[in-house]
C-alpha cells in the first residue's frame, strides 16, 4: 500500500477503511439500548455478523498485505474493542486513526478520552488522533490538549475533523501545531475545492469521508457511468480513484470482505486529466452530512 507523508514526517497510507459500526450521541443511549436488543432478537444474529466482519476485513489486510489505515472512534459502538483484538498481536501492522468526541470537549476529558481509546484498542499509542468536531468555544482548548497528548507520544500526528477555512486559521493564529489532516465529507457531488485547496496549501492532508456519496442515485446520470465502462471499474472504483489522484485520502466503509477487496482494486489504472476534470464538474454542493457551521454539537 502507497503511501504519504504528513506535514509532521509521518506517513499514511493512501486509502482508509472506516469502521463505523454502531453509531450513537449521548442523546440516544435509550435509542441504541432498543437497537441492540432488536438486533439480538433478529434472525441469525445478522447485525452481529456483520458487526465482526470487520475483523474478517482485517485479516484480509494482512493476507493481501495491503494494510490501509483504520478510522474509528469510541462513538462507533464497539468498533474499538474489536479492532482491539487484532491490534494485541499485530500493532505494528496497522495505520490507525481514533477521534475525541464532543462530549469529552464538553468535558474537558480529552487525555482521560485518548487512554480509555487506547485501552479498547489493546495499544500505548494511535497512529493518529482527530477532534471530531470543531466544538464552538472549546475546540482550541480541546486542540491545545491534543498537542500535550502528541509530544507526550500517546499518539503520533494530530489532526482535525470537519474543519472550514475559518476554523484552520483559528487554530492556526492559537495553537503551536497545525493540523496533519483535516477529515472532510468530500465526493463528487460534494467537491469541496476551496477547502482542499486551502488544505494543500497549508500542507494538511484531507481524508475524505462519505467518499462514494453513499452511492447516491444522482451519480448514475452522470459521466462516471462511462468511465466506468471504460476501465471495467464498478463507480465506487471509480470514484475512490479520483479521491487519490486529487490528493485525498478516501475513507470507505462494508461489512462485506468481497466489497472491501473491489474498493481497494484500484491501483491498475489511470484516470486522465480530462476525466478528472469532468468528475470534478459533477460537483452541485449538495452535503449529505452536517454542516460544521450550522448544527448542534450537543447531539453528534
Amino acid at each position: 500500500m502507497e503511501k504519504i507523508v504528513l506535514n509532521d514526517g509521518n506517513k499514511i497510507p493512501v486509502i482508509c477503511f472506516g469502521s463505523r459500526i454502531i453509531s450513537y450521541s449521548r442523546n440516544s443511549k435509550r435509542k441504541m439500548f432498543f437497537k441492540v436488543i432488536k438486533n439480538l432478537l433478529t434472525l441469525k444474529f445478522k447485525k452481529i455478523k456483520e458487526d465482526f466482519s470487520i475483523l474478517k476485513i482485517m485479516e484480509v489486510m494482512e493476507e493481501e498485505n495491503d494494510l490501509s489505515a483504520i478510522d474509528t472512534s469510541r462513538a462507533y459502538g464497539i468498533s474499538e474493542n474489536l479492532i482491539g483484538q487484532k491490534l494485541k498481536k499485530d500493532r505494528e501492522k496497522y495505520f490507525i486513526i481514533t477521534k475525541i468526541s464532543n462530549t469529552d470537549q464538553y468535558n474537558g476529558n480529552i487525555k482521560e478520552a485518548l487512554k480509555d481509546s487506547l485501552k479498547r484498542l489493546n495499544t500505548d499509542y494511535v497512529d493518529l488522533l482527530l477532534l471530531h468536531w470543531p466544538v464552538t468555544s472549546k475546540y482550541i482548548e480541546s486542540w491545545k490538549k491534543m498537542e500535550e497528548l502528541k509530544e507526550e507520544g500517546l499518539c503520533k500526528s494530530i489532526g482535525v475533523c470537519n474543519c472550514n477555512i475559518h476554523h484552520l486559521e483559528e487554530i492556526k493564529k492559537n495553537c503551536k501545531i497545525l493540523p496533519s489532516v483535516n477529515e472532510i465529507e468530500c465526493h463528487p457531488l460534494f467537491t469541496q475545492e476551496n477547502l482542499r485547496e486551502y488544505c494543500k496549501k497549508n500542507n494538511i492532508q484531507v481524508l475524505a469521508y462519505t467518499a462514494t456519496a453513499r452511492m447516491d442515485e444522482r451519480l448514475k446520470n452522470t459521466v462516471l457511468v462511462d468511465i466506468a465502462k471504460k476501465y471495467n471499474k464498478s463507480l465506487a472504483q471509480i470514484i475512490l480513484k479520483w479521491h487519490i489522484q486529487i490528493g485525498n485520502i478516501p475513507i470507505f466503509n462494508t461489512t462485506n470482505v468481497k466489497r472491501y477487496k473491489l474498493n481497494i482494486d484500484i491501483f491498475d489504472f489511470e484516470l486522465t486529466n480530462d476525466e478528472i476534470k469532468k468528475i470534478n464538474a459533477i460537483n452541485i454542493n449538495s452535503r449529505l452530512r452536517y454542516d460544521p457551521d450550522n448544527c448542534d454539537f450537543t447531539r453528534l
